[in-house]
């Protein structure tokens, strides 16, 4: 549990933060004064700061060391949250587009906390590390909930979300042993952009309808609850966290999971776990089978990033952490770049549509599953 600590540590914080800001998105995009498809644009300001960041965040996470990485970064994206819930249309472009940039640098590091401590122990705990961002996710969606119902507005939410993570961070840094120095390589050149090769753009296809669902969750699951089955803010932060509750229970018994099938098997199962969800969340008049369908869903898109992780360790080439801010590169592409596409559905469709169009996508990492064993493309399941 102690070499576990760490990674999960970071990722429970990082997850306060983050549910914090997205359950209280109605209310900031009400401040705002602004409809859905300017929001959805407004949030694509991240992905373009994942860009801009992707030359260098396997860089400073080798300069720095994984731990150090994380435990300066993060901090940096707590403090730049508050300004998300009170500045202006401009303020909060700036500031997400800072938040993307340095948010994909720690999600590189802390991938690469879990995946050393995998190659050092021998030990599977990349999808436990993940686990505890599902239990923040839940733990950050109901204090988000009450805190709405008692009219905490989204600033003051957002700075005790922020408080919160700088003090964990701390923790880790007390508690935690550095990380040796990393090898150099002197007179090695390495390219200007650490673009994806071949085998991280089938990965990133192999999980992007998974990811997609989890980003459309994650941006419109609140306004679904909210407009379409009228559920009061308390009810929806409760719904939410049916979701929540399905990712950690997967996720935390995600490396049993990863020893016991393929992961052919597991991306599959997956996939079809996530559309039995949205079909019933779409088609539900009740809240209880609401709960039930984000359930589902949060079963579904548990393993998709700890998968698509393990087989890039595994299976890229050249440094892994150049590889992970590929893969964070494209993937975060697929689950925040999509909102204005999928806010221009919802404000000019429906928000039933929103989730609907998200099917095909499943079905594409259905496909695609045996991309995870190195495998062409077919309908059988691998045996293990």
């Amino acid at each position: 549990m102690k070499t576990l600590l760490p990674p999960a540590l970071l990722y429970f914080s990082n997850a306060i933060l983050f549910i914090s800001l997205f359950t209280r998105l109605p209310a900031i995009q009400a401040s705002m004064g602004i409809d859905k498809a300017a929001l959805g644009l407004a949030l694509l300001s991240a992905p373009l700061g994942t860009f801009l960041s992707l030359p260098i965040a396997g860089r400073i996470t080798d300069r720095l060391t994984p731990r150090m990485t994380a435990l300066m970064t993060l901090p940096v994206c707590a403090l730049l949250t508050p300004g998300l819930a009170a500045l202006p249309v401009s303020g909060f472009v700036i500031c997400f587009f800072l938040f993307g940039f340095v948010r994909t640098i720690f999600d590189v590091a802390a991938n690469m906390i879990s995946a050393n401590i995998e190659q050092r122990t021998g030990t599977k705990v990349l999808a436990r590390s993940h686990g505890f961002w599902s239990v923040g996710l839940l733990v950050g969606s109901l204090c988000s909930g009450f805190l709405a119902e008692k009219a905490v507005t989204p600033f003051v939410q957002q700075t005790m979300a922020a408080g919160f993570v700088v003090a964990a961070c701390l923790l880790v840094f007390f508690v935690t042993p550095k990380d040796p120095q990393p090898e150099t390589r002197p007179g090695s050149r390495r390219s200007a952009y650490v673009l994806p090769d071949r085998t991280i753009l089938l990965i990133c296809v192999m999980v992007f309808g998974l990811c997609i669902v989890e980003g459309a969750v994650y941006d419109w699951g609140i306004f679904f609850l909210r407009e379409e089955l009228k559920a009061d803010p308390a009810i929806a932060g409760i719904l939410y966290a049916a979701f929540t509750i399905g990712m950690g229970l997967t996720r935390l018994s995600g490396d049993m999971l990863r020893g016991s099938f393929g992961p052919t098997v597991l991306v599959r199962a997956s996939a079809v776990s996530v559309a039995l969800g949205i079909v019933l969340l779409v088609t539900t008049p009740g809240l209880t089978l609401a709960g039930v369908a984000l359930f589902l869903i949060g079963c579904g898109i548990a393993l998709a990033f700890p998968l698509a992780v393990s087989t890039t360790i595994e299976r890229g080439k050249g440094q892994p952490s150049e590889n992970l801010a590929a893969l964070s590169l494209t993937l975060m592409l697929s689950t925040i770049g999509v909102p204005p596409l999928l806010g221009f559905i919802a404000e000019h469709v429906s928000l039933v549509a929103t989730f609907l169009v998200l099917l095909p996508c499943v079905a594409v990492s259905f496909l695609m599953a045996p991309v995870a064993e190195g495998r062409r493309l077919s309908w059988r399941a691998s045996r293990n």
